[in-house]
């Protein structure tokens, strides 16, 4: 019966262990994605501005991939959307059409990192109520 107990317990850890998102880690690749996403805008040819907008996309399906567990559809819509217009910024035919994806990209990002900062400081003023 130990045995059971000691492999259940391991099972729960392991399990629980999965399905906790990594918010630091989110947070981290977003300032990543801002920042490449900056460096696309200001960058003065049309490579670069590609190169830099595959790193943000890079970024983003770390993202995606961090959040599989979220049951936030609404927050994840977003970052579906978000990672559309890096895979159009990527593969952009022209100069013109990867600025106007990668403005996007770059005022979605910050609109995500601020929403990571309200969620962030919520959390902490419910702990602080709760104990």
């Amino acid at each position: 019966m130990s045995k059971f107990a000691i492999f259940f317990t391991l099972f729960a850890c392991i399990i629980l262990s999965d399905t906790k998102i990594e918010w630091d880690t989110v947070y981290t690749q977003a300032t990543y994605a801002l920042n490449h996403s900056k460096k696309a805008l200001e960058a003065n040819n049309f490579d670069h501005q590609k190169h830099y907008s595959e790193k943000a996309l890079k970024a983003y399906e770390k993202i995606e991939i961090l959040l599989q567990s979220l049951e936030d559809e609404e927050f994840k819509l977003a970052i579906g959307e978000t990672l559309k217009d890096l895979e159009n910024a990527a593969d952009a035919p022209d100069w013109d059409r990867g600025r106007f994806y990668t403005k996007k990209v770059y005022q979605k990002t910050k609109d995500l990192i601020s929403t990571l900062d309200q969620r962030s400081t919520q959390e902490k003023l419910d702990k602080v109520e709760n104990n």
